[in-house]
């Protein structure tokens, strides 16, 4: 059976909003929805969402929603006619503007950033559109910011602004994160990405604020600032998830450093057995091409071989002209890498290491299914733990996540090799045994003679109580 292992983030914005782009979106194997606050409003990211929930119902499948907070994101305002041409070496004038609809007058970049004169110093950098327009402050002081540039191009409307990180004094949480993420918490988000985290104590806070709402969410750590590459282990600790935020990292390192920042991110998620993105630019010609470069499927391969949970679309997907084309040729690559005779994957921490029992068993049971040839691994689950222990023991065969609980099984959409299916609550274990083989048979998973093995807590329906393994073959 050709399941796919690792899962596809797809981004929704004006190209693949509308219902028949997302039916498409699903159909080529979008995974995950992100919703990207940086931009649009509350109205439309409450229509998208419904939208992605009805597209997913139509077909019978769970499709997780992530929502993905601005943070401290620093921008343009805007340009006339959208745009701003910057020649090398041309001299413009910097100055703040509070207000992103604002338009800036001639030789001018208005920056949404409180404090701009008094933060730069003559010599800083600034590298804006992710490093594709470069400007060098040559005066700085009484509120009066004058650079040149350094690295040509062309400007659009409120591109990112990235400020020495030093310098800056915001927030990894702003006052418009707290706003989203109370509306995230209320229309029922999934996943919720914090951005420019720094600290583990970043994290913990976002996870207060959705304890105090009643709506404990997992939280998705974006890794692309200098602090969190020096405290990557606490942050990744405190996190249920991490991305590697390529776009950001490209700016605040040397290109060449960032494919190895990628692959300590990779390795360290797969230590702690945190399921790990990898984010920016991965199939990026496709925005108007319809086919990739060669470089970008080995980019997409090679996340794969490194053992990543999830591979992520921005702009592809978001505004690119063909999003579903986008998503069935990375979902082609992915398959392609998996069935590799180089594909190895990581199963985390060493199996010397003490671990909880649940642990223990999906470890156990992932060996037995390798042992017995089955054909599956089916993980009955309430809250999603004992899918996450089988996903981190990374099996040789696909892992069905079977539970009751909705939410449950969206959560499970980003977690590496888990096919979720709901079942109706289950009160015995032969019921559950018996449950999965008709479910496995009606799918077409396997057939009669194929086995499969089966983890499940005693006693039945209590979260986190996972004990048992059986191997049943299929009659």
């Amino acid at each position: 059976m050709g399941i796919r292992r690792v899962k596809i983030v797809c981004t929704i914005g004006p190209a693949s909003d509308a219902p028949e782009a997302l039916d498409a979106l699903i159909d080529a194997g979008m995974n995950v929805a992100r919703l990207n606050f940086s931009h649009g409003s509350h109205d439309e990211h409450s229509a998208r969402f419904a939208r992605v929930r009805a597209a997913a119902a139509k077909r019978g499948r769970e499709v997780a929603i992530l929502q993905d907070l601005c943070g401290p994101k620093i921008r343009c305002a805007r340009f006339v006619g959208g745009t701003l041409d910057v020649p090398l070496n041309a001299e413009f004038a910097l100055a703040e503007s509070l207000d992103a609809n604002v338009v800036a007058p001639a030789n001018t970049v208005l920056i949404q950033y409180r404090g701009l004169g008094d933060d730069l110093r003559a010599g800083d950098v600034l590298l804006l559109d992710d490093g594709r327009v470069g400007l060098e402050v040559i005066e700085a002081g009484g509120g009066r910011v004058r650079a040149r540039c350094t690295q040509a191009g062309v400007l659009r409307d409120k591109v990112g602004v990235h400020i020495p990180a030093d310098r800056v004094r915001i927030e990894s949480l702003t006052d418009k994160d707290k706003h989203d993420l109370s509306f995230g918490l209320s229309i029922g988000v999934d996943y919720v990405a914090l951005s420019f985290v720094r600290s583990a104590a970043e994290v913990r806070l976002v996870r207060d604020i959705c304890e105090a709402w009643g709506r404990p969410t997992p939280i998705v750590a974006k890794i692309e600032t200098p602090q969190a590459i020096e405290h990557l282990e606490s942050i990744i600790l405190a996190s249920d998830a991490v991305m590697v935020a390529r776009g950001d990292l490209g700016v605040e390192f040397s290109p060449e450093r960032v494919p190895v920042i990628q692959r300590k991110i990779l390795g360290l998620a797969r230590f702690h057995q945190r399921p790990a993105i990898v984010a920016t630019e991965m199939m990026q010609s496709m925005m108007t091409a319809k086919r990739p470069t060669r470089a970008e499927a080995s980019d997409v391969a090679t996340a794969v071989f490194d053992g990543a949970d999830a591979v992520m679309l921005s702009g592809e997907t978001a505004t690119g002209e063909h999003p579903a084309l986008v998503v069935r040729t990375m979902h082609k690559i992915i398959v392609e890498a998996e069935q590799s005779a180089f594909y190895r994957v990581n199963s985390g921490k060493s199996a010397s290491e003490r671990a909880r029992v649940s642990e223990a068993i999906a470890r156990g049971a992932c060996d037995i299914a390798a042992s017995v040839g089955s054909k599956v691994l089916v993980a009955f689950t309430e809250g999603g733990q004992t899918a996450r222990f089988a996903s981190g023991a990374r099996p040789p065969v696909p892992i069905i996540g079977l539970s009751p609980n909705i939410k449950t099984l969206r959560q499970l959409c980003l977690l590496w090799g888990i096919v979720p299916y709901y079942v109706e609550p289950l009160r015995a274990s032969d019921e559950m045994v018996d449950r999965a083989h008709a479910l496995l048979l009606a799918n077409g998973i396997v057939t009669p003679g194929d086995s499969f093995v089966v983890i499940f807590g005693a006693p039945v329906g209590v979260s986190g109580t996972t004990n048992a393994i059986q191997v049943k073959v299929v009659e």
